[in-house]
């Protein structure tokens, strides 16, 4: 019995698997550690991220602007000779022209067409050279326009170089009513224009373009009734125009500025316009 006893008393009890885990200590160390990587990433990686957002918006506005100054240039430079006018009203800015859709020269020798524009008595058509002027959709806001000098007598606005447009034909222009143009133009040119167009660029609100109306001896400084809209920029906060005109038969010179402020950002773009004033 002794030694059966012995050997069982001298067996080692089975050691049990040990739990993993870690103490409340350690968890507040790793804690506090990683508060303080996260502190120090954050620090290095603000400016970087703050710099890229604002990168961002300037990009965004620059891009709004010069879209918008663009399509605006795009839009004068189809301008009817003297018919660009620009006015202030408060801190609100306007610029309203006629655009043109096509034009021709017109015959005023007899050997010249079948139909020579006479100035001396009224006439409902007359011949013209050179390819068939295509106006596109003929409305009772289409015009004939001869020798446009923004003056008295000589202004689109008021209608006294202007008739209306009846119809194109392979070598003749009729008109809708018969009609005795004031005076011929130096290099025998006719303009066929359409309603007018304004701009308008309003401090702290946006720009935008405005059409179909009727024309008015004056310019407008508001939205006439029945016109249509679009925005062409919004975030406005600062725009100004500037016309130049060296001679009335020559070229003007138009100076649009136009800045743009969102989130604490703004941009600023200056953009110049040639307009043929060549009547």
């Amino acid at each position: 019995m002794r030694p059966m006893c012995l050997e069982r008393c001298l067996k080692k009890p089975a050691v049990r698997g040990v739990a993993a885990g870690f103490t409340l200590i350690e968890m507040i160390v790793v804690m506090t550690i990683t508060g303080i990587l996260v502190a120090v990433v954050a620090v290095f990686i603000r400016r970087p991220m703050e710099g890229l957002i604002d990168t961002a918006n300037r990009a965004a506005l620059a891009d709004a602007a010069d879209t918008a100054l663009r399509r605006m240039s795009r839009d004068i430079h189809k301008a009817l000779p003297n018919s660009v006018r620009v006015k202030q009203s408060g801190s609100a800015w306007y610029i309203e022209f006629l655009p043109v859709l096509t034009a021709g020269r017109y015959c005023e020798a007899a050997d010249c067409g079948t139909a020579p524009l006479d100035f001396a008595t009224s006439t409902s058509s007359f011949s013209y050279v050179g390819p068939q002027p295509v106006p596109g959709t003929i409305s009772s806001s289409t015009e004939v326009a001869i020798y446009n000098l923004g003056v008295t007598g000589l202004d689109a606005y008021t209608g006294g170089n202007t008739a209306t447009l009846s119809a194109v034909g392979t070598s003749t222009i009729t008109l809708a009513s018969p009609k005795i143009f004031p005076y011929p133009s130096p290099g025998h040119r006719f303009f066929i224009i359409d309603s007018p167009v304004s701009y308008a660029c309003t401090p702290g609100g946006s720009l935008v373009r405005i059409w179909g109306y009727a024309k008015q001896a004056s310019q407008p400084t508001s939205t006439p009734s029945g016109a249509s809209t679009a925005i062409l920029a919004s975030n406005v906060s600062a725009c100004n125009l500037d016309y130049q005109q060296s001679a009335i038969d020559q070229y003007g010179l138009l100076y649009m500025t136009l800045t743009l402020t969102s989130n604490n950002e703004s941009v600023v773009l200056t953009h110049g316009v040639q307009i043929n004033n060549i009547p």
